[in-house]
């Protein structure tokens, strides 16, 4: 299975009176944490949808490995409309789809790890913490094909509860043990209960991977641009799509290719759009490689980082 994931994060944030994409729990942003959450279950095609200060929230983003899409009619629709831009935009390259709102920051990369082994048990599944939903839910194709087709009313809620009545697709609970699934921020009291979630999950493991020859050619960043070359067929593209130059791209691009010693992208000359592209069966295996070598990385630093710190409570202890 081929998992991505769409963080809707393009209104206004008025009952917060402040914007809460950019708001900071610890050293890390809304958007930056779950972002972090959806990488660290090992889902990679992540798609997050920017409006209100788009410009702004995308910058701070860049190299996170994500694809930023724009609703540049966030004033005058509603989230589900925003969902429906990443969902589209997914559709042909994941077999299924997380949705998350950027204001729920806290749930668990093992709720999503739980939701992805129940995959098979229903078109939507939702995560139920102490017998409340929460988020992130997961489509299946079925409930994609379905939220791509319908009118909004009642936003994604009304979406897959008229799929159900219909016999359309089916809707199922996965309950875990995670109260920040159920945790949003909308106002001033729910940001404080926010931090306090964060002071009791402060100390963690954090992988990070790069491929390195003479120098650091490959990371995350590396991968989703070429992802985006291959199924866009533009560099050009792929750049305004990873929030990057188009100079910065093709920097990359022919960095990784020298300190490889093959080609990784094959491209067609022609046009002011650099002409065609996409990713050499080499390109192909490598990114393939580089994921399933990232995911194993990160599993194996969080066994030992809790064989070894006692799961945190050793750094903890002020004894």
């Amino acid at each position: 299975m081929k998992y991505g994931a769409v963080i809707v994060a393009a209104g206004m944030s008025t009952r917060m009176n402040g914007f809460k994409q950019l708001m900071k729990i610890g050293d890390m942003t809304f958007a930056e944490r779950v972002i972090t959450n959806f990488q660290r279950a090992g889902v990679r095609d992540i798609a997050i949808v920017t409006g209100y200060r788009g410009d702004e929230l995308e910058k701070s983003l860049k190299g996170m490995g994500v694809v930023f899409l724009r609703n540049e009619r966030y004033e005058t629709t509603h989230m589900f409309d925003s969902a429906v831009i990443g969902i589209q935009y997914l559709n042909d390259r994941c077999d299924a789809v997380f949705f998350c709102p950027v204001d729920v920051p806290f749930f668990m990369s093992e709720t999503v790890k739980s939701l992805m082994n129940s995959c098979k048990k229903a078109d939507v599944l939702i995560p139920y913490s102490n017998d409340r939903a929460g988020h992130p839910i997961l489509l299946s194709s079925t409930a994609i094909k379905f939220i791509l087709s319908y009118n909004g009313e009642n936003g994604m809620r009304g979406a897959y509860k008229k799929m159900s009545e219909n016999g359309v697709g089916t809707v199922g609970a996965v309950t875990v043990q995670d109260d920040g699934a159920l945790m949003d921020a909308d106002t001033r009291d729910d940001y404080q209960s926010l931090l306090e979630l964060h002071n009791s999950r402060l100390i963690r493991p954090e992988i990070s991977v790069s491929l390195c020859n003479t120098k650091n050619f490959f990371d995350r960043q590396t991968a989703t641009l070429f992802r985006q070359i291959d199924t866009l067929g533009s560099v050009r593209e792929a750049c305004e799509k990873c929030g990057i130059s188009y100079s910065k791209g093709w920097a990359i691009l022919h960095e990784c290719e020298e300190q490889l010693g093959y080609r990784v992208v094959d491209r067609q000359q022609g046009g002011k759009d650099g002409g065609m592209s996409e990713l050499s069966e080499k390109g192909k295996k490598l990114i393939e490689r580089y994921e399933k070598f990232e995911l194993e990385m990160s599993e194996i630093g969080k066994n030992k980082f809790d064989e070894i710190f006692n799961k945190g409570a050793w750094l903890k202890d002020k004894g």
